[in-house]
């Protein structure tokens, strides 16, 4: 009795020049998309990135003085490392000059870097 099967071809699968041709014709036919839907993608895509930037903005620290530098993002000095412990020229300058100690600093403190 005769059986019926597929006879087993090795062809190469290839993309013949019609495939090609149709490739083509997508790929030249012109986009469509109406302006309001390109406006809001550009939209979207500008605050997001505008947040994103905001977010975390990148700081850049210049040298101040002494051990202090300066963030040019906030203006803001602050310590690059811990500063040693209190100078005794400082602790000098803290008291009044009739020798009262009074207060000793009523000033801000400045803080270490990415403390703040």
């Amino acid at each position: 009795m005769p059986v019926l099967t597929l006879e087993n071809t090795l062809e190469k699968k290839t993309l013949s020049f019609d495939t090609l041709s149709a490739l083509f014709r997508a790929v030249r036919r012109p986009f469509r998309m109406p302006a309001w839907a390109v406006t809001a993608l550009v939209l979207a895509i500008g605050v997001t990135a505008f947040a994103a930037g905001r977010h975390k903005p990148a700081h850049h620290y210049v040298p101040y003085f002494g051990a202090m530098v300066l963030d040019t993002t906030t203006g803001r000095a602050c310590y690059a490392t811990q500063p040693k412990a209190a100078d005794p020229i400082l602790e000098d300058s803290a008291f009044a000059i009739d020798g009262t100690s009074g207060a000793a600093h009523a000033g801000p403190t400045v803080p270490l870097c990415g403390e703040e």
